[in-house]
């Protein structure tokens, strides 16, 4: 590539001539980069996150779609709707299924010494609960 001289200027790679520049405040890119396409999967995500307005016991409450769906289904099952009572007990073996394999995962992931910390540990919780719930039981007729 010949540089030319353009008066005091030097032309070449990285220095375009003054006319043919960006003007300040004009962009290289007016448009700018397309929006990407959102998937099915990311409108559901989104919509599940939008908050909603809901009444319940007379107060207007601004929650997620995804926890009123949590309670609405909870509410049917506990209204004797047989298919939501199946499913809310198929979500919560499945739920117990996830976190007992945490677990299992996490004491396997554990060293000797760790386990018997744990262990003494839950030994040290365990009476003062065992007080705190006698009291509880103790205060209903």
């Amino acid at each position: 590539m010949t540089k030319r001289k353009s008066g005091n200027y030097q032309v070449g790679y990285g220095k375009p001539p003054r006319e043919r520049r960006f003007k300040p405040g004009q962009s290289g890119n007016p448009r700018g980069r397309p929006k990407k396409c959102p998937t099915l999967l990311e409108l559901f995500a989104h919509e599940l996150k939008r908050k909603r307005t809901i009444v319940e016991d007379g107060q207007r409450l601004r929650i997620q779609t995804d926890k009123i769906l949590v309670k609405r289904m909870v509410d049917l099952a506990l209204n004797s709707r047989e298919w939501a009572l199946r499913a809310n007990m198929a979500v919560i073996e499945q739920v117990r299924e996830i976190e007992g394999a945490k677990l299992e995962r996490d004491c396997n992931a554990m060293t000797t010494e760790e386990l018997i910390t744990y262990y003494n540990r839950l030994r040290e919780i365990r009476p003062a609960d065992h007080a705190r719930i006698k009291k509880i039981k103790g205060s209903f007729p």
